[in-house]
């Protein structure tokens, strides 16, 4: 990606800015910088969504349960379900994590080279040295080896006049003809070569069928009715003649063009006879080796090819532009092996990629798209702006702290800088004031409280009355031709007539500071910091506070919207008391709003509201943006974070605007994203699966429709998993005993269930489950006979009868005698029993107290997961309320642990983030706990620590990490220090109050800790 950058900065820079505008582009390399040469300007128009950024992936990898990162194959089953061959081993995904598969002893626990999904839903998978496997109704067999010991390479399903059709590629080319290997007659240039990949173009216009084979050394051959030939691929570049990848792409003239994949030779693409090369020599292609290609239609109708090479992911649009890969994504940029198109359960496509680190899931549509990640090295994007150009095009302004000013127009980025005339790099507010021509004036607000304007392609300095200072901002507020609004930090708001500036300093009358200000009629309204709303008419202020019912707190981003009746309402974020809402309808009495009430969020800190294009309220927090559509008397609300595409949790203030296309641009914390409103298509239920089951332990199969336990005390395990595709961590499953003693389990996130005991008789157990949006899926039912306890059987009752009249004749001879010896011997069998009930009840207390612990655990660390960090903070909270004591929580991130991982490996980051677990474990007080937060991010909790004691216990953390020793196990990474930033909170919690609270503020703290340098502790504050 240097090359096309370097190219694009050098023909609109100054060569002496390079090497920082170089840096700012890498942060706008999600945002669609065209990875290419330099193109003809693009057209105006609508800023394409598509090429612009990222939607969000999710990356599994041996914590997720991969048996090993590198994969080599994925397979999805019609219904879903998703299967990765890796070097160590099958894996199927169950939910947010991946279930080792062994096959019949271990047949399938080695590497795992090919994998093919059938229409009818079987599995095959070829394995290094035991053969191929298919999976049919639940059942493994074995369908030998093809090539005798030669390896499969690949296994391909087609789709091909009208039947299914599997082919084992690797030493030879052969056909699956039943439960047989059928081999198709190759040249003899190809014997004892090996083969990787095959093309099947189905016969037309009266030409018989087309087999294209890919070789390892002869090439690319082509095969009709029997007969080969070798197709020499033309043109200046690398070597052709090791073929890696083939795909058909169909054309709208009824024929195929035929991509080809190569290893040291790039990409190649035959269409109506002619040849198109793309290597590293004439293209943005990242490495010459190829291992796949695939092509993935775009929500416009057109199609792209998406190329897995040695260095990554690469993307060839239509229009001959490349792309790269998300830049959150190291995965990425790693060697890619394999790619599977995909669909969710509501049918929205996706993209499985298997790399060298892992496998990732890339959802191609979504209502999240990363758009840049400028100034995310601070507070991120202060402003956006979209608007249309005069000449009708869009182009998008980000407003960045540290990173200047970026401007998207044309499918092209401009970045502005210092150089460029802007008095500062952190850009806090974007405008446009009129001044009479087609587009008005570009005014933008900098760090410093400067006031700058563009002309041509250079930014001026305005004069302004007020002092500028380095912890000084301004923002603009209000602009009108003759009318411009703005706030600094610390000096107040200012006007501009059109002549002279007016500057009203803080006072007893006039607020120290101004977040917006909105007009309607006559009256210009103000949210401030410390003056409630304030309304200006005709040059009187007038300040509305407690006297309506206003919180005293910071206003902050306010927004017009009309409430019932089409009542103007002004919706405004605050500091402490969440969304607050004032009715202007009668200025002169505004009333706070209370109706409909509003869902409550897990923080009360709200930058702002706007509503999208399909009328929802998307709401700007601390922590997360949430989407609030009306329903019924209130809404429903839904909340987005990192995980769903946002650069960050949490947003900035006044940076949010809905476009012509009723998206909304918003700026966070980590850089800029884009939300798409969610269309009215009704959702579907997504197929639930019985994936296994285990009788006392071992698997076993359902035979004609019911499962015949083997013995009363048989326990029956369940494990079953819904494809929904996505948000897997939100499904839900409950289990019922259907008409039996036990009442339905409640709904929780356990993909499977155990019964240790079940009553004698035919049983029925109901399996359901729910997804992320609450939609129930199709319910699964098993039917199981239980066998009755043989004293129970008819015989054994007709024993006991006639025992019984005999005992009931010796009675009468012997009656004492026999009373005594019947109640001793009954007295031996309560016992007996009572014991073996024991023994099985202390089983299962030891089975469910492990299960519990491993539930509990993080497997890399030993500490407790993110469940344990939460159920116990939760305990902890409330404990400290009901005494009235001060909880402490701190979060600790080792510094720069991804360069780490990227430069010495994962298993000397795991060894270290082990090493520091285990210092972190040995300094903690009597009370406290530790966790495992994600990633390289640890979390204590402190009971009875004020700010001041947990920071000292900080501290002391942060040293030992610091001063750890060498890993004797890894001497590679000798010498090389890891240390921690650590955010430090601490308070007395209210009863009324969530947890959640602490960790905001903890997380602020780290973040301030990082902001300032790393390797230290930060302390929240008040």
């Amino acid at each position: 990606m240097a090359r096309p950058l370097l190219v694009w900065f050098e023909t609109t820079s100054r060569r002496a800015m390079l090497p920082k505008r170089l840096a700012t582009a890498a942060l706008l390399s999600a945002s669609a910088m065209p990875w290419a040469w330099a193109a003809d300007p693009a057209s105006a128009g609508d800023i394409d969504l598509h090429r612009l950024g990222w939607l969000s992936s999710e990356v599994y990898d041996v914590g997720e349960g991969l048996p090993d990162p590198t994969v080599n194959a994925i397979a999805v089953l019609p219904n879903g379900q998703a299967w990765f061959g890796t070097m160590r081993g099958l894996a199927r995904q169950s939910g947010p994590r991946m279930l080792a598969e062994h096959g019949p002893d271990g047949a399938l626990d080695g590497a795992i080279l090919g994998l093919a999904a059938t229409r009818d839903g079987e599995l095959l998978a070829s394995t290094d040295n035991r053969g191929i496997w298919r999976l049919r109704k639940g059942r493994w067999a074995s369908l030998g080896k093809p090539f005798g010991n030669d390896r499969v390479q690949r296994l391909r399903s087609f789709d091909a006049g009208g039947r299914q059709r599997v082919f084992a590629i690797g030493g030879g080319v052969a056909e699956l003809d039943g439960d047989r290997w059928r081999p198709i007659a190759l040249p003899a240039a190809l014997h004892g070569r090996e083969q990787f990949d095959i093309a099947i173009e189905p016969a037309r216009d009266g030409r018989a069928e087309t087999l294209w084979i890919a070789s390892y050394g002869p090439g690319l051959y082509r095969c009709v009715a029997g007969a080969c030939e070798a197709v020499p691929i033309p043109g200046p570049g690398p070597r052709t003649d090791e073929i890696r990848s083939l795909q058909l792409q169909p054309l709208a003239t009824g024929g195929s063009a035929l991509w080809i994949g190569m290893q040291g030779g790039g990409v190649a693409r035959l269409a109506d006879g002619g040849w198109t090369r793309w290597h590293s020599g004439n293209s943005a292609l990242p490495s010459d080796f190829v291992s796949e290609v695939e092509l993935v239609a775009t929500p416009q109708g057109g199609e792209e090819t998406w190329i897995g090479t040695r260095s990554g992911l690469a993307i060839l649009r239509g229009d001959g532009s490349w792309s790269a890969p998300d830049p959150r994504v190291a995965l990425l940029r790693e060697r890619v092996r394999t790619l599977t198109r995909s669909r969710t359960s509501q049918g929205v496509p996706m993209l499985w990629i298997g790399a060298d680190g892992g496998a990732a899931r890339m959802p191609l549509q979504g209502p999240w798209r990363l758009v840049s990640t400028l100034g995310k090295q601070g507070n991120g994007i202060w402003g956006l702006r979209v608007e249309r150009a005069a000449d009708g095009g869009e182009r998008l302004w980000l407003g960045s702290d540290g990173d200047g000013l970026a401007r998207f127009e044309r499918g092209r980025w401009r970045i502005f800088g210092s150089a460029d005339g802007l008095p500062s790099e952190t850009v806090r507010s974007i405008a446009r004031v009129p001044d009479g021509s087609a587009e008005g004036a570009l005014w933008v607000g900098t760090w410093g409280g400067h006031l700058a304007r563009l002309q041509g392609d250079r930014f001026v300095e305005l004069a302004t009355p007020w002092r500028k200072q380095d912890n000084e901002a301004l923002s603009i507020l209000f602009a009108e031709r003759d009318d411009v609004w703005v706030s600094t930090r610390q000096h107040g708001i200012a006007h501009w007539d059109g002549r002279v500036w007016q500057w009203l300093p803080p006072g007893p009358a006039m607020p120290g500071r101004a977040y917006s200000a909105q007009k309607i009629g006559r009256d210009l309204w103000f949210s401030t910091s410390d003056k409630g709303l304030m309304r200006l008419r005709d040059g009187r202020w007038r300040a509305f506070k407690d006297d309506i019912g206003l919180p005293a707190d910071a206003l902050y981003d306010m927004r017009l919207i009309p409430g019932h009746g089409d009542a103007p309402v002004l919706w405004m974020g605050s500091n402490k008391n969440g969304l607050l809402r004032v009715d202007v309808g009668d200025p002169d009495r505004p009333r706070l709003v209370a109706a409909p009430a509003l869902p409550q969020l897990a923080v009360s800190y709200v930058y702002g509201v706007v509503r999208d294009g399909r009328g929802d309220l998307l709401v700007c927090t601390d922590y997360g943006v949430f989407s609030w559509r009306p329903q019924g008397d209130g809404f429903r609300s839904t909340g987005y974070h990192r995980e769903d595409g946002l650069p960050h949790d949490e947003c900035n203030a006044n940076a949010m605007q809905v476009d012509d296309e009723g998206r909304v641009w918003i700026g966070t914390v980590g850089g800029a994203a884009v939300y798409t409103p969610a269309d009215d298509r009704a959702r579907h239920a997504a197929p639930l699966l019985l994936t296994r089951l285990l009788v006392d332990g071992k698997p076993v199969a359902v035979d004609g429709g019911v499962l015949r336990l083997p013995r009363p005390g048989s326990t029956l395990e369940l494990e079953y998993d819904l494809l929904s595709g996505e948000k897997e961590d939100d499904n839900r499953y409950r289990v019922t005993l259907v008409d039996g003693d036990n009442d339905a389990s409640g709904w929780s996130a356990a993909d499977s269930h155990r019964y240790a005991r079940l009553p004698a008789g035919a049983q029925r157990i109901r399996i359901e489950a729910r997804d992320a949006a609450g939609i129930a899926a199709k319910p699964v039912e098993l039917r199981i006979e239980v066998p009755q306890a043989w004293w129970r059987t008819p015989g054994a009752r007709a024993l006991q009868l006639l025992a019984g009249l005999a005992a009931f004749w010796g009675l009468l001879k012997l009656r004492e005698r026999q009373i005594g010896q019947r109640e001793e011997q009954l007295r031996g069998m309560v016992q007996e029993r009572t014991s073996q009930l024991l023994k099985r009840e202390s089983e299962l207390h030891q089975a469910n107290d492990e299960l519990r612990r491993l539930s509990y655990t993080d497997p890399l660390t030993g500490l407790g997961n993110r469940r344990r960090l939460f159920e116990t903070l939760e305990l902890l909270w409330r404990d400290a309320a009901r005494k009235h004591e001060s909880l402490g929580l701190l979060l600790l991130d080792l510094d720069h642990f991804k360069r780490f991982n990227d430069t010495h490996g994962h298993l000397a980051g795991d060894a270290r983030l082990q090493q520091v677990a285990v210092r972190v474990q040995s300094l903690l007080p009597a009370g406290a706990s530790a966790a495992r937060y994600g990633g390289e991010e640890l979390c204590v909790l402190l009971p009875g620590h004020d700010e001041a004691a947990a920071a000292r216990v900080a501290e002391r953390m942060r040293q030992a990490i610091a001063a750890l020793p060498a890993d004797n196990a890894l001497p590679e990474i000798e010498d090389i220090a890891v240390t921690a930033s650590i955010g430090v909170a601490a308070g007395i919690p209210g009863l009324e109050q969530r947890p959640d609270i602490l960790v905001a503020r903890a997380d602020h703290a780290l973040y301030a800790a990082k902001a300032a340098g790393r390797n230290r502790v930060e302390r929240a504050g008040a």
